[in-house]
């Protein structure tokens, strides 16, 4: 009977975060909300169907072990360099302005300096999970304000793990406070040194070992070691074991298996943050927050239209035309993920108490919910702002920064990459052939290793806003078994696929895909021209540039040769 009760809670954690998924799909707005709203419920201090003890807590703080994993993993070289100016400008402005702003307000009120700052620069941070959803909804995501604006999310959440250290260092007191900075800061350079060691000699050769396996159970296993181990590690040197996720995910970001991981430690982790959510709601007293409605509704206006106006300085600050800033502005302008874990730390939440901290956590929460219509009126009011200015000129074509996602390095799906550099067309490379996954990365390509048919895999590698899904490898099976989960989830997405003859062209087409039959010398000549032409490029460009392909195909005549 007591291991029927020690059970008793996840099982309880579990069915009402299916519950909650299901509902936030049906009334359309975050998950978070309905976890959050769904814990006040089945907490202690309303129906009591589940009580705060060690495996609620420890089920929570895996949650936000993985949400830190998950950020590590978008925190690569190549996002730096695609980034630069988002990530040294717009980011530290939006940040530094937001975090003055809000800490100076909580001074204001009376809170001591270090609490003011957390409460302040969590404030400042945007929820990452939101803003990509809305970014996805709204087809935004490779549009300037898209990548923009995942950009600078990035850089909150990493300035969000110096804040929750800041934060964790907070329970050593005001006289033992610098001290515990300075040696939390001194074993979080020991802890990112080490990461960044083993992360170049030690995770990407033990990933290539794991990936010649072929077998995705093994990255499973691989994912939850790695979280886990890294957590622990940086928990025995008396830091967060956030710290220790985000530095895993860090170096599993500098592979080329990012992808991979990334989609199966994903179900892992959304389901465990679901389950943070709800002890967070738990913790609250629905009596208290009736009372407290007008502090709320309050410290809810304050929330976003501070951040929007604050957002908005600090994007003209650092370049941004008025309406891109609008709509920046609009977009990033709730509360966060991040900053509810802060405010459920210990220290935070004893040196707030129980009502400043609900009352903070159920505005955050109701801005999450907020965010589809705030970021609604940003874009209204930032088209009639872009209208005043308008000047006419040739309108872009559609869906032009939306990325063609090139699966199997085939000598086809290497002339596709090509083609799509030379002119300069976003696309994601993936294979699921070790042998021709090494050989592709020994010569230089940029892809990810993974299977076209994990369907996990496709949305993280961004299936969801591809306009045109290539595959240099024909497998009638397989496509035939995902036509309809394709149609039905990715309706706008255009299918290529390269094969050897007119009876296996003619099946493929009838599954409602662009069949091109290998002819051409190069081979793949053909497929990357198609593809070209989809996307909008003039044919005599292709011309020319599978003429020059053709010619730099042709050997060199032997020297001393003469020409006829």
């Amino acid at each position: 009977m007591s291991d029927v009760l020690d059970i008793l809670p996840a099982v309880t954690l579990l069915g009402v975060g299916l519950i909650c998924i299901i509902a936030a799909r049906l009334v359309k707005t975050s998950p978070i909300v309905m976890f959050i709203a769904a814990g006040l419920l089945i907490g202690p201090n309303a129906l009591g169907l589940a009580p705060l003890n060690s495996v609620t807590n420890l089920l929570g703080q895996l949650g936000v072990v993985f949400l830190l994993f998950e950020i590590g993993l978008g925190f690569s070289s190549m996002t730096i360099r695609e980034s630069g100016r988002d990530l040294v400008v717009l980011g530290p402005l939006q940040m530094l302005t937001c975090g003055a702003g809000f800490a100076a307000a909580a001074l204001a009120f009376g809170l001591d300096w270090p609490l003011a700052i957390v409460v302040g620069f969590g404030a400042g941070i945007s929820a990452t999970a939101v803003v990509s959803a809305t970014l996805h909804d709204r087809g935004l995501v490779t549009c300037p304000l898209g990548k923009s604006s995942m950009a600078l999310l990035v850089f909150q959440d990493v300035a969000g793990i110096f804040l929750l250290v800041f934060a964790t260092s907070l329970g050593a007191g005001s006289g033992g406070l610098g001290p515990a900075l300075a040696m939390a800061g001194l074993n979080a350079a020991i802890a990112a040194g080490a990461a960044l060691l083993i992360g170049r000699y030690g995770a990407r050769p033990a990933l290539t070992l794991l990936a010649r396996t072929n077998s995705p159970e093994v990255f499973t296993a691989a994912a939850l070691f790695l979280v886990l181990a890294t957590a622990a590690a940086t928990g025995a040197l008396g830091l967060p074991l956030t710290l220790g996720a985000f530095l895993a995910g860090v170096m599993v970001a500098e592979t080329p298996y990012r992808a991979l991981v990334k989609s199966e430690a994903k179900p892992f982790g959304a389901l465990l943050l679901g389950f943070f959510f709800i002890t967070v709601g738990m913790g609250l007293d629905w009596r208290a927050l009736i009372d407290q409605a007008p502090l709320i509704l309050a410290t809810l206006a304050a929330l976003m239209a501070g951040k929007t106006v604050l957002t908005f300085l600090a994007a003209l600050a650092s370049g941004w035309s008025r309406p891109g800033a609008t709509q920046l502005a609009f977009l990033t302008a709730q509360g966060s993920e991040f900053g509810l874990v802060l405010l459920a730390l210990p220290a935070v939440a004893l040196g707030l108490g129980a009502e400043i901290a609900g009352a903070l956590i159920a505005a955050s929460a109701a801005s999450l919910a907020l965010t589809p219509v705030w970021t609604g009126l940003g874009l209204k009011l930032a088209r009639r702002l872009a209208a005043a200015k308008a000047k006419p000129g040739a309108p872009s074509a559609p869906g032009a920064d939306r990325p063609i996602l090139v699966f199997a390095m085939t000598p086809a799906g290497r002339m596709a990459l090509d083609g799509l550099k030379h002119f300069h067309i976003p696309a994601v490379a993936i294979d699921s052939d070790p042998r021709r996954f090494m050989a592709a990365l020994a010569d230089g390509y940029d892809v990810g290793f993974g299977d076209p048919s994990d369907l996990r895999l496709m949305k993280v590698v961004g299936a969801v806003n591809a306009r045109v899904l290539a595959l240099g490898q024909s497998s009638y099976e397989i496509s035939k078994d995902v036509t309809a989960y394709v149609n039905e989830t990715y309706p706008d997405l255009a299918r290529f696929v390269v094969v050897e003859d007119e009876t296996e062209a003619e099946k493929h087409r009838e599954l409602g895909m662009h069949a091109v039959i290998n002819r051409s010398m190069p081979e793949g000549l053909d497929f990357a021209a198609a593809l070209l032409s989809h996307a909008g490029v003039d044919e005599e460009k292709i011309m020319a540039w599978m003429d020059s392909t053709v010619a730099a195909h042709i050997p060199d005549p032997l020297p001393g040769a003469s020409a006829a």
